[in-house]
């Protein structure tokens, strides 16, 4: 299945810079992207991309994990230090780059006594969180402002943010603790984005990842920052989205083609992810 996504031809897609601050080891940048693919930059900083503009169309990828989804305001990525990846937007879209330096993970991660006293952020595409949400408006706050806050406020916000991603987004264990191949992780989000209007089992994902049940539980985990259920069920409320916008399916309908069981726990899932109902989705 795929997206009835149509886009016309655009001009060379083009990135402006706006305003930025930077705060010892943590900076914010206002970004405005045209329609257009862009190759993800492989930088020495750990990144959270922050957007703003509502419904954009975006497919993006980042070490192996991919998606194409339409975006709300305040979804965010998490491109770790050394990754590759893309996007491309698909409509204008304004945003705020994050850039975390290693060392400030580093360290918070050896103050939050986190085992084996190490941890690696994991790549997340489409996150949502309430606390890094507060946060990165408050960046973007600061951003405006005319005059910087005292640096104690700044570096207040920049534990909050890096707890909160390494409390929420981070592979943690001893240094070559096994974790799921970018093979892998490629099958199981193809299979996952084929089958999200059917019956989705681990077994099933098992099979595909070509371990057993508990280690892929484990595993995914750890490589995704989120259990397999709930991706799942992330990609179900994106994919139900999409459509929705789209118009061409009633709720109900909707709510079959993206693997609920029906209009009532669509709805329960897209209130508990997105904050709306599928009615005001529609009426968007």
């Amino acid at each position: 299945m795929t997206y009835p996504f149509k886009f016309p031809d655009t001009a060379p897609p083009t990135l402006s810079i706006g305003r930025s601050r930077q705060w010892g080891l943590l900076s914010a940048t206002e970004v405005h992207a045209t329609p257009g693919r862009y190759p993800g930059m492989v930088t020495s900083d750990h990144r959270l991309i922050f957007y703003l503009t509502p419904e954009v169309p975006t497919d993006c990828a980042c070490e192996g994990v991919a998606q194409r989804r339409i975006q709300s305001p305040y979804d965010f990525d998490i491109v770790p230090a050394g990754a590759s990846g893309f996007w491309e937007d698909h409509a204008p879209c304004d945003m705020v780059s994050v850039r975390l330096a290693p060392q400030l993970v580093t360290s918070t991660a050896e103050a939050l006594a986190l085992p084996g006293g190490r941890a690696e952020l994991a790549p997340r595409l489409g996150g949502r969180d309430a606390l890094v949400e507060h946060i990165v408006r408050a960046l973007v706050a600061e951003i405006a402002a005319p005059a910087p806050a005292g640096r104690i406020y700044a570096d207040s916000l920049a534990t909050a943010l890096t707890t909160r991603l390494l409390q929420s987004f981070a592979i943690v264990g001893a240094a070559g603790r096994q974790t799921l191949s970018k093979p892998q992780i490629r099958r199981i989000v193809d299979y996952v984005e084929t089958n999200l209007d059917g019956e989705l089992s681990l077994e099933a994902l098992a099979d595909v990842a070509g371990m057993s049940i508990p280690h892929l539980t484990t595993l995914f985990r750890r490589t995704m920052g989120q259990s397999v259920h709930a991706y799942v069920m992330e990609r179900r409320v994106q994919r139900a989205r999409a459509l929705l916008l789209d118009r061409r399916l009633s709720i109900a309908q909707v709510a079959l083609e993206t693997g609920f069981a029906h209009q009532s726990h669509l709805a329960r899932w897209m209130r508990r992810l997105l904050g709306v109902t599928p009615s005001e989705v529609a009426r968007a």
